[in-house]
C-alpha cells in the first residue's frame, strides 16, 4: 500500500516564505526561534476573559494578538469527537478587528479569512484566549474546508475522521497546540503589517 509522504502543507509554507523580503524572513526566523525554545509569551495570544460555558456552532468570539486589537472568529463546528480529541471545534479567523470588545463590528464574509479554519478544544475559551461576543444562527455557506494527515493513502479528511475525495478550499493541520493558534496568526501579521491597522 503506497503511503502519501508530501507534506504538502510544509512545502506550501515553504514557498511562501522564500516569496517574502529579507526583513520579513528574518522575523519569521525569530519567531519560529521563539517557538523551538519555548519561548510562547513571546507570541501567546494575550487573555480577555475566561469563560467555562460550552461554546456553541454559530459563536462569534474575539482573539486578542495585541493589547487592544481584537480580531474576530466564528466557530463552524461544535462538540466533535475525534482522534483528535473528545469535543473539538472547528474555527474561522478573520482579518476584521475592532478596538474593544464592546464594540462588536463583525460582518460575516468569508473571503476575509485569516487562516484556513482550524481545529481547536475548549481550553481557548477556559484560559480567555478566545471569548465570545455574539452569536449568529445563518453561518451561510462557508468555504470548504479540510485537514491535511501525513502517511495516508488519503491525505484529506474531514473533522471526523472522514477522508475527503479532493483537495478542499481551504487545508490546516488538524488540532492545534495550546500555543499553535497564537503562533499562526503572528506569522500572518509579520507577512501582513497592515493587519494592525486601522482605517480610522
Amino acid at each position: 500500500m503506497k503511503f502519501n509522504d508530501n507534506n504538502i502543507l510544509l512545502n506550501e509554507w515553504k514557498a511562501r516564505y522564500e516569496q517574502q523580503n529579507e526583513s520579513t524572513k528574518r522575523k519569521l526566523d525569530e519567531l519560529k526561534s521563539d517557538l523551538v525554545q519555548g519561548r510562547n509569551n513571546n507570541f501567546q495570544l494575550l487573555k480577555i476573559k475566561r469563560s467555562y460555558k460550552y461554546p456553541e456552532k454559530g459563536d462569534i468570539f474575539v482573539f486578542q494578538p495585541r493589547k487592544n486589537i481584537f480580531f474576530y472568529g466564528l466557530v463552524l463546528n461544535a462538540h466533535v469527537n475525534n482522534l483528535q480529541g473528545e469535543d473539538m471545534y472547528v474555527v474561522a479567523l478573520f482579518r476584521s478587528k475592532s478596538k474593544s470588545v464592546d464594540e462588536l463590528s463583525f460582518k460575516l464574509d468569508y473571503s476575509e479569512l485569516l487562516l484556513a479554519p482550524l481545529m481547536v478544544d475548549r481550553f481557548y475559551w477556559t484560559k480567555g484566549l478566545f471569548y465570545n461576543v455574539s452569536h449568529i444562527d445563518n453561518l451561510g455557506t462557508p468555504p470548504s474546508y479540510g485537514f491535511f494527515k501525513i502517511a495516508r493513502v488519503k491525505p484529506f479528511w474531514n473533522e471526523f475522521d472522514e477522508p475527503l475525495e479532493q483537495r478542499p478550499e481551504y487545508l490546516s493541520s488538524g488540532a492545534q497546540t495550546s500555543v499553535g493558534v497564537g503562533y499562526k496568526v503572528n506569522k500572518e501579521l509579520i507577512i501582513n503589517k497592515k493587519l494592525l491597522e486601522f482605517d480610522d
